[in-house]
This record gives structure tokens, sequence and C-alpha cells, in this order.
């Protein structure tokens, strides 16, 4: 009798009237097995797998399979066991290298998974989805290098294989090579025009490349295709605003608010468009809910810090830039605005300390040396005031701000 194992139920239907038959036919368990799993049935699955081994211990192909019901069932190192044992017992099998390779870097274990990937790939030459995980995992281990290699053999094994140009195209936006990166992002939309995330990224590619209306273009048609995508709102938006359309960033933040309501990054980017259309009260609002979501925000802080002091509330300023220093203890901008903010309040000598952190973090932090040149001029500190203005002007020369520069020199002119 001929079996129809799309028919799952007919399958699993047949299977069991075998069984009783003849109760030492492991092939029929494991024919019930592979039913069961395309079913959904996992735990189902993984039984019948077991009494197949349990029949014929040597069986490595239900061993493999029980290895891949566990781990889609979340038992990642039962299936590694298992998957070493079909390895055991063929150790030419290569697709359970690959799948152990899988489960030891959902493990968190990169390099036993990337020894695993070599060795499928070692076995089969041709095995490109191999090479493209090898690739993801080098990437993810900091050889960028090694990645980008590893999916130009997947593509050179299977030049429709849209995920490897994509990959390859983030790794290679990663390593500086946008326009290398566009054009693998480009080939993987002509593969597949309904990749929305090679849209988006091909977006982002255009964005850091400076070509806001191409990138605004590639996020808008990721929208397109996926209406529900809350990031590509927000790398729209970020487009825009850097374009000049605050309202039409504004417009895109709180879309991707509607659609994740907890999307502190829209909250606080929404904050940052409000804040210069001048919509302080607005922008603070904003910054707050950022920081409820993720209290460890520090740029939300600052930021709201900046809308603060910018609306008369010194004093609020300054504990928000407090706030983002203790989160982030090497944030410069931060010592930076908290001393401006001191300064502004009076407190020259707490200024001063700031400042000088901000220069400790960033030495080539020109603005700084001019305010604590400036504090200390207004201190009494006539020569620490002019060797502060002195770094900062050659600093300012030095960074081609030459309107900064000239007036740094008309302070020294008077001091």
């Amino acid at each position: 009798m001929a079996i129809n194992l799309g028919d799952k139920a007919g399958a699993i239907k047949h299977y069991t009237q075998a069984i009783p038959i003849n109760p030492q036919d492991a092939e029929a368990y494991y024919n019930r097995g592979n039913a069961k799993y395309k079913s959904g049935d996992k735990a189902g699955a993984i039984a019948d797998y077991t009494q197949a081994i349990t029949i014929n211990p040597q069986y490595a192909e239900a061993y493999y399979n029980r290895g891949l019901a566990k781990y889609e069932s979340g038992d990642k190192a039962g299936a590694i066991a298992d998957v070493t044992q079909a390895i055991t017992i063929n150790p030419q099998y290569a697709e359970a290298y690959y799948n152990r390779g899988v489960a030891k870097d959902d493990l968190g274990d990169k390099a036993g998974a990337i020894k695993d990937y070599t060795q499928a790939i070692t076995i089969n030459p041709q095995y490109a989805m191999a090479y493209y995980n090898r690739g993801v995992t080098k990437s993810e281990s900091g050889d960028k290098a090694g990645a980008i290699k590893d999916y130009t053999q997947a593509i050179t094994i299977n030049p429709q294989f849209a995920m490897a140009y994509s990959y390859r195209g983030v790794t290679k936006s990663e390593s500086g090579d946008i326009a290398g990166a566009i054009a693998d992002f480009t080939q993987a939309i002509t593969i597949n025009p309904q990749d929305a995330i090679a849209y988006y990224n091909r977006g982002i590619a255009k964005s850091k490349s400076g070509d806001k209306a191409g990138a605004i273009a590639d996020f808008t048609q990721a929208i397109t295709i996926n209406p529900q995508d809350a990031e590509a709102y927000i790398n729209r938006g970020i487009a825009k605003y850097e374009s000049g359309d605050i309202a039409g960033g504004i417009a895109d933040f709180t879309q991707a608010i509607t659609i994740n309501p907890q999307y502190a990054k829209a909250y606080y980017n929404r904050g940052v468009a409000k804040s210069e259309s001048g919509d302080k009260v607005g922008a603070i609002t904003d910054y707050t809910q950022a920081i409820t979501i993720n209290p460890q925000y520090a740029k939300a802080y600052y930021n709201r810090g900046i809308a603060k002091y910018e609306s008369g509330d010194i004093a609020g300023g300054i504990a928000d830039f407090t706030q983002a220093i203790t989160i982030n203890p090497q944030y410069a901008k931060a010592y930076y605005n908290r001393g401006v903010a001191k300064s502004e309040s009076g407190d020259k000598v707490g200024a001063i300390t700031d400042y000088t952190q901000a220069i400790t973090i960033n030495p080539q932090y020109a603005k700084a040396y001019y305010n604590r040149g400036l504090a200390k001029s207004e201190s009494g500190d006539k020569a620490g005031a002019i060797k502060d203005l002195e770094t900062a002007k050659q600093l300012f020369q030095q960074q081609g701000n030459t309107q900064n520069a000239q007036q740094v020199q008309e302070i020294l002119n008077k001091l």
C-alpha cells in the first residue's frame, strides 16, 4: 500500500494499524514519528523516535529526527545529545553536524557551532546553509571578514540565496562598505521583491551614505510590505527629521508608538523632534515616557535635561544630567551640559569640575575647554582661563571651526 505522507492523519492511522502486526518494526515507529512531527505533535514524535531507537539502537536518522523534535520543543541540550549520537553512528552525517551547530549557537557556544558548521562543509562542500550559518556566527563573534567570505561562498553555491545577500550586506555595512552593502540589499530585493527586511536594511545604508530621500523611499516600501514594522516607521521618521521634515518625523514616530506603545526609542525620537519644533513641554513628556519604559535610557535623561534647561528649569536639568552620568559615567556631553547649567546657576566651581571631567573623557572637546576658560576667567583665574581658551582656539581650528576660533581669539584679546 502506498502511503501519502502529505496526508499526515492518514499516515499516522496507517502506521498505528501496522505496528501491532509487527511491534519490532522500527521503521514504522520512525515514519509515524515523522508524520506526528509534521502534524506539530512534537511529544508524540519524540515518543515514536524513542521506540524506533529502542528497537534499533543504530538508527541514526531516528536520533537525528528526535534531536530536531527536542530542539523545537526547547530542549537544546537534549537535541545536542541526540544529534551527537547520530554522528557517532554515522560520522559522515553532514546535516547532523549542521543542526548540532545551530543548537550550540543558540546555547552561546559560538566556537563549537563554527566547528560543527565547518565539519558539515568538509563532508558536503556544496552545503550553502552551512556556509551561511557559519557566516552569521562568525559575524556575531566579531569576524566580519570571515563572515563575508562565508556568505559569498553560500551565494556562489546558490545565486538565488536572498538571505545570504542580505546578511552579507549587513556585515559590509558594519565594516564600513556602504556601497557594497547597498548593492547586496538590492540583489536580495531583485531575488525577492517582497523582502521587507532587505528594503529596511537598504534604507539604513542609504541613510548612512547621506541619501535621505532614497532611505525614505526604501523605508516606505518596507512599510508597504509590512505595515506593522514599527522600526521602519522609526527610521523613516529619523530620515524625515534629518531632511527638515519635522512634522513628518513626528507623524512616523507616533505611528511607531501606535504599533508598539512600549517602544521607548519612538518616544525618545518624537521628543527630539518636538523639542526641535519648539514644543519643549511635549518633548519633556515624551522623554519621560521613554524613561518610564526604560529607566536606563541615558540619552533620554540627557535630552530631557536639555529641554528642562532651555525651559528655564535649571535645577531639573542638572538632576537629569546627573542621572544620565550615573547610568553612563563616560557621557562627556552630560558632564559638559551639567557644567553649563551649574555655571548658569552661579556654581562656577562645580561647573569647572564638570568641564574638566568632560575633557578627561574627550580631550578634543573644544567647547568644554572654551567654557572652562570662561568659568575660570569669571572666577579670577586669568592664567588658567588663557590656557584653556588657547587650547579651545587650537582645537576649533583643527576641527575646521574658524568662526568659533575667531570668537575665542576676540575674548583672548580682551584678557
